[in-house]
């Protein structure tokens, strides 16, 4: 049972709470950490959704005011990236945070998907933290959300820290210090900016602190057709067409340039799929800043979701085609017929669809009265034929192998926060994990190059009994096994492995 856990600032990271207790247990290894929290050291807290929660609450004392729910929706990330996830989806992910298996819940959540990226390091208000400084630091969680934010409290551009987000180990749990917080200047933002920003902070702080039911997919496109078709941005008849040129038009002279890419979006089209129908969910950015668009607060979505069962996603009855048997009429599709074999002889390079815009009316005579002899005399689609991208393979691997030989001088090089080599490792260094863990046999030389530098357990173990006596001898410290072991964080288990220590001095 854990003692004392560390008492959580409003909005405060559960990672950052985490790290505090880390700092005060004096813990030498992350592992004893994870062990004291959680039972096991095999559990990945990570910052944005970290899993393992319900172990963490059953270690408490048992008077203790916390709840797995109140530690997830308080205290991480859940309520922003749930928020306009289907009930079953935001359960499920839930169920992985307070379970130990959280290997699904970034897919589960759709931000590996996402043309959102995630930031890769932790971000700071450099006035917050000024206001810390004869106080406790820590890492605020909507300072995490991912781009380029401004701090809700002062306005101002956040910096980077050099603490990693997306962390390249298992775990470790870093608070924020002067070391790994530096900035050169307070940067603050023009006033059109400065609302843009406002705007999207002030629906997602209502996002938070009240959050919504879970809606279906198709709730949602029910719900952004009925605003629009309000704000005169359709039309309904026998089923709902919306302007979307004019929509996308508006809605980014409303969004600045700007805005749009310190929030990372380089791109537009998730306007147009939106006010379709959803049959994929979209990132909370882009709900939130349709919702700033339209005028709708969070709080009034529930009202609006009420309101509707008016409008069918029926699709219109179609007609069968006339047959004529007035001569007449027979006389006039034959004249048409003409017309259209005529443009089509004057346009070859021409669609379907661009010939019917450009002769309106003789379509529609022939679709009307025709139709047969309209389809199979009218241009057919082109199927687009596929680009040859064939991969220089050979090239490939001659680049990848100096990226990886000099990652691994740099692993080998630490002195501090040591990794094994491995394929993981030396991914993560590089930045081409996926290429090393699913291409690796076409990279011959590459391959040949990490199958001879890769560690085993027991090389890792020497590795850092290693460079603890090498530490050591730098400070003139006296060189004892016991001491040697404990600073290298070697589990008592391989003690057998390297009782004599005298080879290694």
């Amino acid at each position: 049972m854990i003692i004392q856990f560390p008492t959580q600032y409003k909005d405060e990271l559960l990672y950052s709470a985490i790290s505090r207790y880390h700092l005060r247990s004096g813990n030498l290894s992350y592992l004893y950490t994870l062990e004291d929290l959680f039972g096991k050291r095999t559990i990945t807290a990570t910052p944005i959704l970290p899993c393992g929660i319900q172990k963490l609450i059953s270690r408490l004392p048992k008077h203790t005011t916390l709840t797995e729910k109140l530690l997830i929706e308080q205290h991480t990330l859940y309520p922003f990236y749930t928020a306009f996830l289907p009930e079953e989806k935001a359960v499920s992910i839930f169920n992985q945070m307070i379970g130990d298996d959280g290997k699904k819940l970034y897919t589960t959540a759709c931000i590996m998907s996402s043309s959102v990226s995630q930031n890769k390091f932790f971000h700071f208000c450099p006035l917050c933290f000024e206001e810390a400084e004869q106080g406790e630091r820590y890492w605020n969680r909507l300072h995490q959300l991912p781009g380029q934010l401004i701090c809700n409290k002062h306005y101002v551009l956040l910096e980077k820290s050099t603490v990693r987000l997306i962390q390249s180990d298992r775990c470790s749990f870093i608070l924020p210090t002067a070391e790994n917080c530096k900035y050169n200047e307070i940067r603050y933002v023009t006033e059109p900016l400065k609302r843009q920003y406002m705007l999207l902070l002030e629906l997602i702080d209502e996002l938070l602190s009240n959050p919504i039911k879970h809606y279906s997919y198709q709730e949602w496109t029910k719900f952004y057709q009925k605003l629009l078709l309000q704000k005169g941005y359709g039309k309904f008849n026998s089923q709902v067409r919306i302007d979307q040129m004019k929509l996308q038009d508006d809605l980014l002279h409303f969004y600045s340039d700007e805005f749009l890419k310190k929030l990372g979006m380089t791109s537009t089209v998730w306007v147009r799929l939106m006010v379709q129908k959803h049959r994929q969910s979209f990132h909370p950015y882009h709900h939130l800043l349709m919702l700033g668009f339209l005028g709708v607060k969070v709080e009034d979505i529930p009202t609006i979701m009420n309101s509707i069962s008016a409008i069918s996603f029926k699709k219109p009855v179609v007609t069968p085609p006339i047959k004529p048997t007035n001569p007449k009429i027979l006389e006039r599709i034959e004249d048409r017929r003409q017309e259209w074999l005529q443009l089509q002889e004057k346009y070859p390079n021409k669609s379907k669809s661009e010939l019917r815009k450009m002769q309106p009316a003789v379509y529609t005579y022939l679709y009307r009265y025709d139709r047969n002899w309209l389809e199979m005399n009218s241009p057919k689609l082109s199927s687009r034929k596929a680009i040859n991208k064939r991969v220089d393979w050979e090239q490939r691997d001659k680049e990848l192998l100096k990226k990886v030989k000099k990652a691994t001088a740099d692993l080998l090089l630490r002195t501090e926060k040591l990794r094994r080599i491995t394929i993981k490792a030396l991914g993560d260094e590089t930045g081409e994990l996926a290429l090393l863990e699913q291409q690796l046999s076409k990279l011959p030389k590459t391959k040949a190059y990490i199958e001879s530098v890769k560690e085993t357990e027991e090389e890792f173990r020497e590795r850092r009994i290693r460079k603890v006596i090498e530490r050591m001898r730098v400070k003139g410290e006296s060189i004892q096994n016991w001491k040697v072991i404990r600073e290298a964080g070697i589990n008592a288990k391989f003690y057998s492995e390297i009782k004599e220590l005298r080879y290694y001095k």
